[in-house]
Parts: structure tokens; C-alpha cells; sequence
């Protein structure tokens, strides 16, 4: 359980002794730079910690031993003793927490001084070792070392056996300052740091469990080592996790596509080229569907210009305008699309990228004039860049695509800036009536916080796709489990591998597809990742291994 025990603690106290909620943005004292805004946040929206009459959270406010005690035993679930050995002489029955506190002692949680339990009196940090250690049966190694806690001080077995099982590794300085009180937004911290992630780990083959583990890597390792098998989160009084990646509901997205249409693909589009992502192809005829949505994006614009969240990021109104009539030329992606779509019979959903608006150097207008970077600057470029779209799809009056909604093409959220400019332009978004998604990469930054942001739909990389990588299985594991926990989707990928790659990218590409098969990923929501043209490469190229990739393909999305 490590730090989750700590953090599951807290869940339970602060959700059943305060009175009030209200979202962490609105508490009076707790600004949106505050440093614990978004912890506090996260955890009021989960419902798990609420706020004091007034609309104040009290940051600062010490947890005191008796709210400590009320934690322990309601996580553990642990009954009145009915017989009990330790009876605190300053604890009456019809006091607040007088059950669970005599719980608490009587299992020896808690240090009395003159049989005196003192429910009042503020948790200190070494005391707050003492009940996790002895509450979980936590043993140490005599390997941990803090200044100011020596291997004889009587607290010292209680801090090691909690280092060792990672729930506070002390501060930089090598203390750990026993004395010290622990607050609320310091608790928050904690808690809204592994808030969500599993207490526990079952290792399954052929749908029976064969280990569990408290540990993320060794559940993953146990599953590597183990054919067929599959790893999944165990849900807890708290938080029930889902078992296979999640539906997506509100994308409208069943099986869709990563159209790159920048100057990273300079051919454009040929004609016919998207039929063989429409419908399946075979024997030189279309049928069924292949791919229900399509996600038009723009990586480059120009040899060394990129639209992501780069160094190589100079994008102004110049170049998103560029984008912009990009797709919507008379020979972009999007007249390509509804082209074929109309031949073939159908109407397939798309999805349109909004281009990251640099950070840092100035932003130059459509007049030329310069402007400071700024969040309200940067915010304007996307609103008009959207107008743009809006207006231009008004204006080609395609009859077979739907316009579903956009895609953030920056695959991570970082900064605050970037937070509050993802949530305002999803807000946006949502008041035109359309959808917004994205699909953050293997180990982005706050990925966890996608439905906070405001997005609909979040579709997971695992990155395993390269070639060179020797950890394959473990990428793809990691990906599966992470979209169970986080309830996201799956991003499927291969490279637009060329005829003398095709042999080594074929494996890769049929262990994603074995690997979504067995964590029944096929019929809820999944976007691939396919270079420029690795599908249209599958199905028209005359070629054993591509047109054999192109039906395992088929047959996994249906």
C-alpha cells in the first residue's frame, strides 16, 4: 500500500468530518497559484475532502490525533472492542469519536502519556509514522537514516518501517522532523499525488487471478514474464476501477484515425486515398467500415517549423491561418475525405487539431503588430484560429462528414498557464456544442487530471511502436493498465514503415493488436497512430505482410 495508506487515510476522515464542499477553485483562501490548488482541487471534485462554512478551505489547519484515530479505523473498518484492555481515562463514551478512537488504542496506534489519549492535540509526524506502521503492519530495515531520528530513538522502527515502505522518504535536508504537525494542504499533497491509483494489483490469465501486488512494476513484470496474461487495478472502498479501457461515450468514437495533413506530408492527398481507411478492402472491393472517425492534424508547419509544444514553435496567426486553409484547400484532407466518403456511402465524424500556441516569444497578429505572450494573447489566437475553421467548414458544405469537434494536438499539460488555457478553450468548445480530445503520450505530465481540463475523451500512447525499444511488452501492459485507472483509451500505433522495415514493424504492430484483444479494447473507443499512410500502405501495396497487417487490423476494430 505504501503512500497510499497514508493518503487513503485521509480520504475517509475529511470526507465524513467536514461540512462544506466546494471546488478548489473557489475556496476564498485558495487562489489559483496557490501551491496546492490543484491537489486541493482534484480531491474536492472527487468529493473527497470538503471545505468550512464561508467558503474557506484552511490550508493550514492542523489534523489532530483524534481525527487521526477516526481515519485509521474507518479505512480499516476495524469494530468497537467489545472488551477493551486500554481505556483512556480523558475519553467518555458520548464524545465524537469515541468508538473509534478505543479502537484505535487498543490496537496500539497511539502513544498515551498518563493513560491520557488527548483527541485534541495535533498530529506530529513521528506519531503519524507510529499509526501507519502499526495500523499496517509496516516493518522497517534499519536501513533508513535521518538526522534528528536515531536508531534508539523509540520512534525510530515506526519512521523506518514507513521509509522503507515509501510513504515519506523525509526532507532534503536528511531530516524528518519528528515534532513537526502535518496540515491540511500538506495532507492534500500527499493524498492527491497517488489519489486514484490502485492500493493494489491483480496479475489474471485466462480471466482467473494468479498474483497481486502493491506494486505497479512487479504487477507488470509478474505479466511480461506470464503468457497471455493481463494486469488490472483492484478497486477499494473508495474508488471502483474499471477493467478494460473505457467507451469514450462522448466522442462518438468507436475506431478512429490520426490524419497527419501538415508539412510533414507534403503528397497531400491522391485520389481514392481514403477509401481503404472507410471500408475494408478486398479483392479490389469496399465493404463493412473501417475506421468511423477521422482526427485531421498538422504536426509541421513548414521543414523546421512545428506546431507542438517545441523549441522549433514559432507559430504566429500567419501559420495557423496556413493550417487552416491547408485543410480546407480544394485538394486538402478534408474535400479527400468527403470525397471518397461520398462514393463509398458514408458519413464518418471528424475531428479538427488546434496547433499549440507558443509560450515565451512574442505573438505576431495578421497586421503584423507584435504582442506580449501572454494567457488572454494566446487564448485570442485559438478563438480565432476556431472561428477560422468554423467558418471555412460553413463555407465547403461537405455533404458526407460530420465535424465532431477538435483535437488538442499537444500531447501533455504542464504549466498552470497551459492548464487554465486547455480548460478555457474546452469550455469554448463545449458552448459551440462540440467535443474535445486528445491523446497524451506514455509518460505525460497530468494525465490523470484529462476529465478536470475539460476534455471528452483522452486516448492513451503506449509508444512501444519504435523499433529499437527492448521493453515492448511492458510499454503496452503499462498503457492498458494505466487507461483501466484513469479511464481513458487506447491509442493504437505503427510507423509508416517502409517495404524493407515492414518485417521487424509487423511483429510490433501485431502485439499491439494481440494486446488490445486481450484486454478487450475492441468496441469501446480506440485512434490510431499510423505515420502518414501506414493503413492506405496496408491495403494497396501488393505485399503479403502489409495486406496481412490491413486484415488483422479489420478483424481486432470489428
Amino acid at each position: 500500500m505504501k503512500k497510499a495508506v497514508f493518503l487513503l487515510l485521509s480520504v475517509l476522515l475529511f470526507s465524513t468530518t467536514l461540512p462544506n464542499q466546494a471546488g478548489g477553485a473557489q475556496f476564498k483562501d485558495i487562489p489559483r497559484d496557490h501551491w496546492a490548488h490543484d491537489e486541493i482541487r482534484f480531491l474536492t471534485d472527487k468529493q473527497v475532502i470538503k471545505g468550512y462554512a464561508g467558503g474557506t478551505f484552511q490550508p493550514l489547519k492542523t489534523l489532530t490525533r483524534k481525527d487521526a484515530a477516526i481515519m485509521v479505523v474507518r479505512a480499516l473498518k476495524w469494530p468497537m472492542p467489545s472488551n477493551p484492555s486500554v481505556k483512556p481515562s480523558d475519553m467518555k463514551a458520548t464524545m465524537g469519536g469515541y468508538k473509534e478512537i478505543m479502537a484505535a488504542v487498543n490496537k496500539g496506534l497511539f502513544t498515551l502519556s498518563g493513560n491520557k489519549f488527548n483527541p485534541n492535540g495535533p498530529l506530529s509526524r513521528k506519531e503519524m509514522a507510529k499509526v501507519i506502521a502499526v495500523a499496517y503492519n509496516y516493518k522497517g530495515k534499519g536501513a533508513s537514516s535521518f538526522k534528528d531520528v536515531s536508531k534508539s530513538n523509540p520512534f525510530y522502527k515506526f519512521v523506518d518501517a514507513i521509509a522503507e515502505n515509501d510513504v515519506t522518504s523525509g526532507y532534503k535536508d536528511g531530516t524528518f522532523k519528528p515534532d513537526v504537525t502535518v496540515n491540511r494542504a500538506q495532507f492534500s499533497t500527499f493524498l492527491a499525488r497517488i489519489y486514484g491509483k490502485p492500493l493494489q494489483y491483480v496479475v489474471k490469465q485466462n480471466g482467473q487471478t494468479i498474483a497481486s501486488y502493491q506494486n505497479e512494476t512487479d504487477a507488470i513484470n509478474k505479466t511480461v514474464r506470464t503468457a497471455g496474461s493481463t494486469v488490472h487495478p483492484v478497486s477499494n472502498s473508495l474508488i471502483t476501477y474499471a477493467q478494460r479501457p473505457q467507451p469514450m461515450t462522448k466522442t462518438g468514437i468507436k475506431n478512429g484515425v490520426l490524419i497527419y495533413n501538415g508539412a510533414e506530408n507534403p503528397s497531400l492527398f491522391d485520389n481514392e486515398f481514403f477509401k481503404p481507411y472507410l471500408a475494408y478492402k478486398q479483392n479490389e472491393r469496399y465493404t463493412g467500415t473501417m475506421f468511423d472517425s477521422f482526427i485531421i492534424l498538422g504536426r509541421n508547419y513548414s521543414v523546421t517549423g512545428e506546431f507542438a509544444e517545441t523549441s522549433r514553435n514559432k507559430a504566429n496567426y500567419k501559420e495557423f491561418k496556413w493550417y487552416a486553409d491547408r485543410t480546407f484547400a480544394a485538394d486538402g484532407a478534408m474535400a479527400a475525405l468527403n470525397k471518397d466518403a461520398k462514393e463509398l456511402g458514408k458519413k464518418p465524424t471528424v475531428y479538427i487539431a488546434i496547433p499549440y500556441p507558443k509560450q515565451g516569444e512574442s505573438i505576431v497578429l495578421p497586421n503584423g503588430k507584435s504582442v506580449k505572450n501572454t494567457l488572454p494573447e494566446r487564448q485570442k489566437l485559438v478563438n480565432w484560429y476556431r472561428q477560422q475553421v468554423e467558418s471555412k467548414w460553413k463555407a465547403a458544405g461537405y455533404t458526407n462528414l460530420s465535424f465532431k469537434g477538435y483535437y488538442w494536438l499537444n500531447e501533455t499539460v504542464i504549466s498552470l498557464e497551459d492548464e487554465q488555457l486547455v480548460e478555457q478553450t474546452a469550455a469554448a468548445i463545449h458552448k459551440s456544442g462540440k467535443t474535445f480530445i486528445y491523446s497524451p503520450h506514455a509518460s505525460s505530465t497530468n494525465f490523470e487530471s484529462w476529465k478536470t481540463y475539460g476534455f471528452d475523451g483522452a486516448y492513451l500512447q503506449p509508444n512501444a511502436f519504435r523499433l529499437d525499444l527492448n521493453d515492448t511488452d511492458a510499454r503496452l501492459h503499462r498503457a492498458f493498465l494505466r487507461a483501466q485507472v484513469y479511464g481513458s483509451g487506447l491509442n493504437i500505433e505503427i510507423d509508416s514503415y517502409s517495404p524493407h522495415q515492414i518485417a521487424s514493424g509487423s511483429g510490433n504492430f501485431m502485439d499491439y493488436l494481440e494486446m488490445a484483444n486481450r484486454y478487450r479494447l475492441p468496441g469501446q473507443s480506440l485512434i490510431m497512430y499510423q505515420g502518414t499512410d501506414m493503413v492506405n500502405r496496408m491495403a494497396t501495396y501488393n505485399d503479403s505482410t502489409y495486406n496481412r497487417l490491413y486484415r488483422e487490423l479489420y478483424n481486432t476494430l470489428h
